[in-house]
């Protein structure tokens, strides 16, 4: 049924309603645009905000609404038709019902209601039975239960509570706020919302935080965020959400602060890292690191499993009651293990969790209470998202590692000053695929994938567009640190340099996104929406929770071993953007039906571990190096301070000991300095062992045998940057060693679990769709442009990715012999007769899989000269047109080719005759669609 014939099925049965019933119906919607749950009397439910129709009252006798808030009657509404003058009868009648309500109802007084209402459908009229004296007052909308609530001086935790107005919400959101809703009014404190990537997860955290702070007891709301950069991304989600009473912007009716100093944390609204919050929490001050390398070292610590667990101590700045609700984004990371004591603190906070990426220690924090699971694939099937396609790209190096052979000039470069040395290998060293990019930059093994990768965009991934560079898809690489980001946007210099010849590489073209790269966000805004810039290449910045829709391309030249982490990282390609604002940022694609995974570091075909919950430990400082070496300086040389140094020395020196490659710096702190790292580990080590220390009280006071422990390096500047240095690392590059490329193509492994999909959908659904029984049962029965427009349809339904064409590319990935063509995506992109090849080679009926298109035009001409048939010039011509329509969409009768194409029809019908068209028709159809 279209828009118009609805529309006129509503006009009729508004003229069929009797004036009572209009009356109603605009009354039911005056009321529920208050947030009243408009109910008949036995689908009432505990707890509701509901007006309950027809409500049974004394002496058998019905009130046209009774409203409840708290379980207790609240207010009458005696409804009449617009007619009706509303008055004293009108009146007198209300009136009679609140002082008598069922004696099992509850009320908020003793046998009565305190409010009530008359209503016609124009008017509404008003009178509070707790003040006698007053008079009916004209109103111009109806109250909200919070109005109600004031009205009569009563306070409830969730009963003002309105109904939730799906309108402009996503079904998944909807769901997530009333579940959440009904478990904190039944006592619920913890609240798991899972939510596919780009479903809306901060919209949702808007919604819940307004709707609390406005009609609940929740004065302060904490929102958890797992990086800096998505804490700027929510501090403006949250400034702009207007989803509230007058469409107001939220940052005019309440205080929305990120926390950087205690005095943050009393807005209203907090958005905060966890880290953070521990800092004001315990009263450190807040890591003044810049807030994007902290994300960074943070993502890097997360990637291992040995953190200790915080313990919060006894001297805490904030009481446990001092945030109402807690929300926690993405908290699959931060909250369990390492940072669950933070939360556990705040014990009476109701806490909504939202994640795209669930860990069982998720769960079972959550007591497994998830108000919603909207899954990826889910969200793929709404539009919300679309799929990955794989394309994988092994080199020789990457592989099986590599040699440096014996005397190899190679550059040395300290990570943390990024100073050089030219030096000369001494021994022949072989590194593994691990130290790649980590301890070892060969630049051809770079350069290779990005050729891989190059050459791929406009030949295998994006074939049917136009070979423009400069508007190449929006590609974001992962790096393993920022270091090889460097390496990788100058080698994207030299790779795209032919191409962009003799101007060279757009200056805007390929961009770093890391901590040295300056203002993030507005890097993240340029790749977002400006054309010039194509390829950003990032270490973790961009992982997660960053919304970047024109992004089509994920590549990865960093493995990753954390599921979740993973499933963040490819994530950022998956949202859908609709054709014309793709269009705007990269003028020659079509549409957004898949982003690519090119995968060259076999990222994909791994197994991924799930974090696992830490075990507890000493309270511990969250200190770098450089600040815990700083604090020392200072005679802060508190417990957790030394054992931190401790730790920090017996790394490294662990790291450094038997390295080929740069165990020499190891050699060159003692001979500089005349002591080791070792050393000062152990010396603090003992010191605790044999329990002689004199306790810690203050910086201020005479600490002289705690500071006798590590004076050798903390009265040493130039061994503390030594040590610094070591710590950070080095990396050397070579430019001698070749690199070659082993395999570049689509993953076969994610295309034989495609097609395995595909071909069982097919068998699934041979007997209820038409084109596929016809195929399946060798039926000599012509396939129309209906039934294929019906089976693409279903196709698409069930999954996006089952166009045409990527169903053909994963058949061609597969193919081994030769019996797969490739398809000529820029001719032919939208025939829908490419779905009868596919099905018949699915089905084992053609041996190969070809187009129909392809060598039509001599099928045609073998048409034409059928023995015993005359066809004349212009007869000829105007089948040749009618075979162009069949040869794309199938068989189509007389009738539809009026529809597509009325001067052929009309041109046909003078040739041949209304009988002689149709039967040509169907004769030229089976000729062409005939098994190829």
């Amino acid at each position: 049924m279209n828009k118009e014939q609805r529309a006129k099925n509503k006009e009729e049965r508004i003229a069929a309603m009797l004036p009572e019933e209009k009356a109603r119906e605009k009354i039911d919607k005056q009321l529920k645009s208050a947030g009243w749950d408009v109910v008949v009397r036995n689908e009432y439910v505990p707890g509701s905000t509901s007006a309950i129709k027809e409500a049974l009252m004394q002496g058998n006798t019905e009130s046209d609404y009774l409203l409840f808030v708290d379980n207790k009657a609240i207010a009458v509404v005696e409804a009449k038709r617009e007619e009706n003058p509303l008055a004293s009868d009108v009146q007198a009648q209300a009136e009679a019902y609140c002082e008598n309500p069922q004696s099992w109802y509850g009320t908020w007084f003793p046998e009565r209601i305190p409010l009530a209402y008359l209503a016609n459908g124009k008017r509404i009229y008003f009178k509070n039975l707790l003040q006698p004296d007053s008079g009916y007052a004209e109103l111009t909308e109806m109250h909200t239960p919070k109005k109600m609530l004031q009205l009569i001086g009563q306070v409830s935790d969730y009963g003002a509570l309105p109904r939730l107005e799906k309108r402009g919400l996503r079904d998944c959101q909807y769901r997530a706020e009333t579940a959440f809703e009904k478990a904190i009014k039944t006592g619920e404190k913890k609240s798991l919302a899972v939510l596919a990537t780009g479903s809306g997860k901060t919209y949702l955290a808007c919604l819940a935080s307004y709707r609390l702070l406005n009609y609940t007891a929740v004065k302060r709301v904490l929102f958890l965020v797992d990086r800096n950069n998505l804490a700027r991304q929510t501090e403006s989600e949250f400034n702009t959400f207007n989803r509230t009473e007058g469409q107001q912007e939220m940052s005019s009716l309440y205080e929305i602060r990120r926390l950087k100093t205690k005095e943050d944390s009393k807005a209203d609204i907090v958005i905060s890292t966890i880290q953070k919050l521990y800092a004001v929490l315990t009263g450190q001050a807040v890591a003044e690191d810049s807030e994007d390398s902290e994300d960074e070292r943070i993502t890097a610590e997360e990637e291992m499993e040995d953190s200790a667990a915080v313990q919060l101590g006894k001297d805490l700045k904030l009481p446990p009651d001092y945030f109402q609700l807690i929300i926690v984004d993405e908290c699959h990371r931060s909250i369990y293990g390492k940072w669950k004591a933070v939360l556990d603190y705040f014990k009476d906070a109701h806490i909504l969790g939202l994640t795209a990426t669930p860990t069982p220690e998720a769960f079972a924090f959550f007591n497994k209470k998830v108000v919603e699971n909207y899954t990826y694939e889910a969200s793929v099937v709404d539009g919300v998202n679309v799929p990955p396609r794989v394309y994988r790209i092994q080199t020789k190096v990457t592989e099986h590692g590599g040699t440096i052979q014996a005397g190899a000039a190679v550059k040395e470069t300290a990570k943390n000053t990024n100073r050089t040395n030219d030096i000369t290998v001494k021994d022949r060293v072989e590194y593994s695929p691990a130290e790649l990019d980590r301890s070892v930059v060969n630049r051809q093994q770079i350069r290779k994938v990005l050729e891989a990768y190059k050459d791929a965009i406009y030949a295998e991934l994006y074939p049917e567009r136009e070979n423009r560079w400069e508007y190449v898809p929006k590609t974001l690489i992962f790096a393993k640190d920022d270091h090889h980001a460097t390496t990788i946007v100058e080698a994207v210099r030299e790779v795209f340099s032919p191409v962009f010849a003799p101007c060279g590489v757009p200056d805007n073209f390929v961009k770093k996104i890391t901590y040295t790269a300056g203002d993030s966000n507005a890097l993240i805004r340029e790749l977002r929406t400006e054309k010039e810039f194509r390829i950003a290449v990032t270490v973790t910045l961009v992982a997660t929770g960053t919304d970047v829709k024109p992004l089509e391309i994920v590549l990865f030249m960093k493995d990753v071993h954390s599921d979740v982490l993973y499933t963040q990282m490819k994530g950022r390609g998956c949202r859908s953007i609709t054709d014309e604002l793709l269009r705007e940022v990269t003028p020659n694609a079509d549409t957004k039906e898949c982003y690519y995974i090119v995968d060259a570091v076999g990222v994909t075909e791994h197994e991924k571990f799930m974090p696992r919950p830490v075990a507890g430990g000493k309270s511990i400082t969250y200190l770098s190096l450089e600040q815990v070496l700083e604090h020392l300086a200072h005679n802060e040389v508190t417990d957790e301070n030394l054992w931190s140094l401790c730790n920090y020395c017996a790394t490294i020196t662990r790291r450094y000991e038997h390295d080929r490659l740069f165990g020499r710096h190891l050699e060159l702190f003692i001979r500089d300095f005349g002591f080791s790292p070792r050393k000062i580990a152990n010396n603090i080590q003992q010191a605790f062992e044999a329990e002689t220390l004199p306790d810690f009280i203050s910086a201020s006071q005479d600490n002289t045998e705690r500071m006798a422990l590590i004076h050798e390096l903390i009265g040493n500047v130039p061994a503390r940057k030594k040590l610094l240095e070591m710590q950070r690392g080095y990396v050397v590059t070579t430019e001698e060693e070749s690199d070659q490329i082993l395999y570049a193509g689509f993953s076969k492994e994610s295309a034989k679990t495609f097609i395995e999909n595909f071909e069982k959908y097919l068998e699934e659904n041979k007997d209820t769709i038409e084109a596929l029984r016809i195929i399946y049962n060798s039926q000599d029965t012509l396939i129309t442009r209906s039934m294929l427009q019906e089976l693409r349809d279903r196709l698409l339904a069930e999954s996006r990715q089952y166009s045409a064409r990527q169903i053909w590319k994963n058949y061609k990935t597969l193919d081994e012999t030769g019996n797969v063509e490739e398809l000529d995506i820029k001719a032919n992109l939208h025939a829908l007769t490419h779905l009868i090849q596919i099905v018949r080679y699915a089905y084992k009926k053609n041996q190969k899989l070809s187009s129909l298109i392809t060598g039509y035009a001599q099928r045609f001409s073998l048409y034409c000269g059928q023995a015993q048939r005359v066809l004349t010039e212009e007869q000829k011509d105007v089948m040749q047109q009618v075979a162009q329509y069949v040869i794309q969409d199938g068989a189509l009768t007389p009738a539809e080719l009026n529809v597509v194409d009325t001067d052929l029809w009309r041109r046909g019908i003078r040739n041949f005759g209304v009988a002689g068209l149709a039967e040509e028709m169907q004769s030229l159809a089976r000729f062409l669609l005939k098994a190829a």
